[in-house]
């Protein structure tokens, strides 16, 4: 067993320097471990920004943007994964003092992450998770930094499968035709299949209010209320497939050793 991922999100909300020391959790080992390797760092000017450099006399560099490739090396000697990452980049400016203690604007390139494969695990799923669940996650972690709204879908859609695996029908049978149930009735009926799915009721309901916010075309979710959904997912696992003796005891290892448990 792992140690649960604090998840950080201004780390996956700010955009990076090259010379930034990034370290991400790793997706396979699960550890936070997961760092830039400078020897694999591409990144190219748009075409609209060459054009712009060609063209025009009096360009800024704030006009210029560009798209990057890397590769992040888990830097667990046990794990050692190669997750491939993509996005765009803009250049702007930081005031810093000259030799002469003057603050001066000095510019640099700054990259936005928009895709790791395979996808960076937002928050650890329990492993007794069924993968009927957890594969909806796993595409909402993929999707996260590109498109908000597609990821809180994904969530929402492990919720309809969460209450499938305990045995929560999708549809009701009225005048011999079968109706499909809507996820509100669906968690409304939970409670009566399982008692923890009834204490849990709150966050399955809040859950399903941020998956169909990302439904709307018009959508205004934004990557916060994603992380909203993960941390309320998280606890929901956790409560659902993780026994409460194993969480102690992983909570017992981490404050004797002070630190992350070795695995």
């Amino acid at each position: 067993m792992t140690e649960k991922i604090i998840m950080d999100r201004q780390l996956f909300k700010k955009p990076f320097k090259q010379t930034d020391n990034v370290i991400l959790p790793c997706p396979t080992c699960k550890g936070l471990s997961l760092k830039l390797d400078n020897t694999k760092f591409y990144a190219f000017d748009t075409a609209l920004s060459r054009k712009i450099q060609e063209s025009e006399e009096d360009w800024d560099f704030d006009w210029l943007s560009s798209v990057f490739t890397a590769v992040f090396i888990c830097s667990n000697g046990a794990c050692g994964e190669h997750v491939i990452c993509s996005g765009t980049g803009f250049v702007d400016w930081e005031a810093e003092p000259n030799e002469h203690g003057e603050l001066e604007q000095q510019y640099y390139c700054y990259y936005s992450p928009k895709t790791f494969i395979p996808p960076i695990n937002f928050f650890n799923i329990p492993e007794k998770c069924p993968n009927s669940v957890k594969e909806p996650l796993i595409e909402a972690f993929s999707l996260t930094l590109q498109s908000s709204g597609s990821a809180a879908n994904k969530v929402r859609a492990a919720i309809e499968n969460l209450l499938t695996e305990f045995g929560v029908a999708r549809n009701s049978r009225k005048n011999n035709k079968l109706h499909r149930l809507s996820l509100d009735a669906r968690i409304a009926k939970a409670k009566n299949k399982n008692a923890n799915l009834g204490d849990l009721e709150d966050i399955l309901y809040a859950i399903k209010w941020l998956g169909n916010a990302g439904s709307h075309g018009n959508s205004e979710i934004t990557i916060d209320d994603v992380f909203d959904a993960y941390e309320l997912m998280s606890h929901l696992l956790n409560e659902l497939y993780q026994s409460k003796a194993e969480i102690n005891k992983l909570a017992k290892a981490i404050r004797k050793r002070k630190g992350p448990v070795k695995k």
